[in-house]
């Protein structure tokens, strides 16, 4: 019975990603900036029900504060980004991997995100930043995941700073947002994280093998970055994520 299910999800899952490749090859041409945000939410939505995956956010400021705001959150998953899309849908920064992934790299691309190489002293960042300032400027939401890779969801590593040069450039306010997979019987979900040499492949398995799961969205109070140093600011959304990330673990438990 097992099996029969995890297959009908990812039956589900190929369908939905090809239905998302479908708006945006062909719905998306004729859509308004709020329209392909609405329906890029739906979508979100309906990957997380494949999945009965239910998401959990608290402090959720209105669409209208985040107008031109950058969230700072820790990595996991690559289902962070369908949890958040589900929540306030917007624009992505992650890392240069992304972009081979099978269909959701294209998915990715064809919804701005913005792609950041691991290599440091790549030429092209400085242009990305200014990118992202323009986008936010501009009023754009865009999430930063400034780990530059993911983990197993039990801890938050240092946070790289260059992108926060945006928010400091487009004076802009940055929001601290938590994501965090409880497990049932306490602890971190290690089944939803995607990280080490787990393939998407393997990760999309494994969750269609899960009877359920909760993803917990903590937004936490925004910081004006206007001014600031972006290795403070790194500093200390760092700080707040992985201290507010040691008591989630701890109240599971």
């Amino acid at each position: 019975m097992r099996s029969l299910v995890m297959v009908w999800r990812l039956t589900l899952i190929a369908y939905f990603l090809l239905s998302g490749v479908f708006q945006m090859l062909v719905l998306f041409r004729w859509c308004t900036p709020e329209q392909k945000l609405a329906r890029i939410q739906r979508w979100s939505q309906h990957i997380l029900n494949v999945f009965n995956i239910r998401v959990n956010a608290h402090n959720v400021p209105h669409f209208s504060q985040v107008k031109g705001a950058m969230f700072i959150c820790n990595h996991v998953s690559w289902l962070d980004i369908f949890a958040i899309n589900a929540v306030l849908p917007g624009q992505f920064i992650a890392k240069e991997d992304v972009r081979n992934w099978p269909i959701i790299g294209y998915l990715a691309a064809q919804a701005n995100t913005v792609f950041v190489s691991r290599q440091r002293g790549n030429g092209s960042t400085q242009g990305k930043v200014d990118g992202v300032a323009a986008a936010l400027r501009q009023g754009a939401q865009v999430t930063l995941f400034p780990e530059g890779t993911s983990t197993n969801g039990e801890q938050v590593l240092p946070f790289k700073s260059s992108f926060f040069q945006a928010a400091i450039d487009a004076e802009a306010k940055i929001w601290p947002l938590l994501c965090f997979y409880p497990a049932e019987n306490g602890g971190s979900n290690h089944t939803m994280a995607y990280y080490g040499d787990v393939s998407l492949v393997q990760s999309l398995k494994d969750l269609a093998k899960q009877k359920s799961a909760v993803i917990e969205l903590t937004f936490y109070e925004a910081i004006d970055a206007a001014g600031k140093d972006r290795r403070d600011l790194a500093d200390k959304t760092q700080e707040i994520i992985a201290v507010e990330l040691a008591k989630a673990l701890a109240r599971s438990r």
